[in-house]
């Protein structure tokens, strides 16, 4: 997995790891939901510079289908602009971001997930949301450090 190679503390989005690329028939897809919940037909030029820039950014198909979820439940209005579209991600983030957080707040792990992906240990703050790679167990999820004294 490349892009896991390249997480920076920026973090990467997890469902950039799941799936295959997107393909025509996903965005076809995609659009006829969008008809359906917003009973609009929107123009060709909106459609194609969406779908143009979800395949600059390299999304998987398990992206597309979980920002359109989230979307469709979250987006109540059929007036919406191509930028909506990149605002749900769910970050996974390097052990250097782990540090930097419990760092600021020696309680924060409590409140964190840690998965193990092709052999590289990813952390994130938990939100509900279930993702399919291999959890480590809270007790394994410790810094290395100890505070002196």
């Amino acid at each position: 997995m490349k892009k896991l190679e390249r997480c920076s503390e920026t973090g990467i989005n997890a469902f950039d790891l799941i799936g295959l690329p997107v393909t025509s028939d996903d965005l076809i897809k995609t659009e006829e939901m969008l008809k359906v919940n917003y009973g609009v037909e929107y123009p060709a030029e909106k459609m194609n510079m969406l779908f143009a820039m979800i395949k600059q950014e390299n999304w998987t198909s398990a992206r597309l289908q979980a920002t359109a979820r989230w979307f469709l439940m979250n987006k109540k209005f059929p007036n919406w602009t191509v930028s909506d579209w990149f605002d749900y991600q769910v970050k996974l983030y390097p052990y250097s971001w782990y540090m930097t957080e419990i760092h600021k707040n020696r309680e924060a792990d409590k409140d964190m997930e840690m998965y193990k992906i092709n052999g590289k240990i990813m952390f994130r703050y938990r939100d509900g949301t279930d993702l399919p790679f291999e959890k480590v167990e809270e007790a394994n999820k410790q810094p290395k450090w100890r505070p002196k004294g």
